[in-house]
């Protein structure tokens, strides 16, 4: 998809799949953004995830809570970015090198069979290819507060803890 370009698609009224399978053919990748669900208790924040990056990177697909699906965009395109450059990214501990200013992230390992329903684009994709729903590897990007701490970590910022929900165990020290 083009950033400079609100309709990036060639039929408006495509439906979501032919949408993944648009951006699939043009990026090798996709993705889906899910909104906020402020009617359960407590509210699920906004969310996005990645379609292709285990097919087209061999890496698991990502997710990441908390951001417009605009920001989300960008920072998917770091990590594939990364990944087409041969970067070897580590999963369950924080580091630095993907986030511009030295600033920390982590890839968190999340459960494909625990939260599956939370990815239903991701599960069509599986389940068309006659695979089992949740026939996937995911990992959460944990990002840092504006002073660079993750959200496990003591001083995170209190009112973003809400907005970024960890799937996955935090890294034990």
């Amino acid at each position: 998809m083009s950033e400079g370009s609100e309709d990036v698609f060639p039929d408006r009224d495509m439906s979501h799949r032919d949408k993944v399978e648009f951006m699939l053919e043009r990026e090798g990748w996709a993705l889906d953004a899910v909104p906020p669900r402020t009617d359960i208790d407590p509210p699920l924040p906004r969310y996005a995830y990645t379609i292709g990056f285990e097919d087209r990177f061999g890496f698991p697909e990502v997710c990441l809570f908390g951001l417009s699906p605009v920001a989300c965009r960008g920072l998917f395109g770091l990590v594939a970015g990364a990944l087409e450059g041969g970067s070897d990214l580590p999963v369950g501990q924080p580091f630095i090198g993907l986030l511009d200013g030295g600033q920390p992230c982590a890839l968190l390992p999340v459960d494909a069979a625990v939260s599956v329903g939370m990815f239903p684009a991701l599960a069509e994709h599986h389940t068309l290819a006659r695979e089992a729903a949740d026939a996937f590897r995911m990992v959460q990007l944990a990002w840092p507060d504006p002073a660079g701490v993750l959200p496990w970590e003591p001083g995170f910022a209190p009112d973003l803890a809400p907005v970024q929900l960890l799937l996955g165990d935090p890294p034990t020290a």
